[in-house]
């Protein structure tokens, strides 16, 4: 068998085109392993009855600010911002909307 190799750097990503309400585009990334945690952590809050309406929107607010934050400008957006400037239901319409259309997409494609 001859010489392999895989390149990380050649790589064709994949990106999330976002407009925030301020007029700013962000070119967001695929996310990390730890912002997938954050998301899995709300879902698991679904139903829990002993966990508070402040955790849930800190938690929220957090899960979006890491996946804005992930963009290709380098822009931080910070929790306090999104809890401040976005409803709940804003964001939770953005996460459904961005694991649907951009994160299901690792589902369809095999490469």
């Amino acid at each position: 068998m001859g010489n392999m190799s895989f390149n990380f750097n050649k790589l064709q990503n994949s990106f999330f085109n976002v407009t925030l309400k301020n007029g700013d585009n962000l070119l967001v990334k695929m996310p990390m392993k730890k912002t997938m945690s954050k998301i899995q952590a709300l879902q698991d809050m679904e139903g829990n009855e002993d966990i508070s309406v402040q955790a849930v929107v800190d938690t929220l607010a957090g899960a979006v600010a890491e996946i804005l934050s992930n963009n290709m400008t380098g822009k931080k957006v910070s929790a306090k911002e999104i809890a401040d400037e976005y409803d709940l239901e804003e964001m939770k319409l953005f996460l459904a909307d961005f694991y649907q259309k951009f994160v299901g997409k690792l589902d369809e494609n095999p490469n």
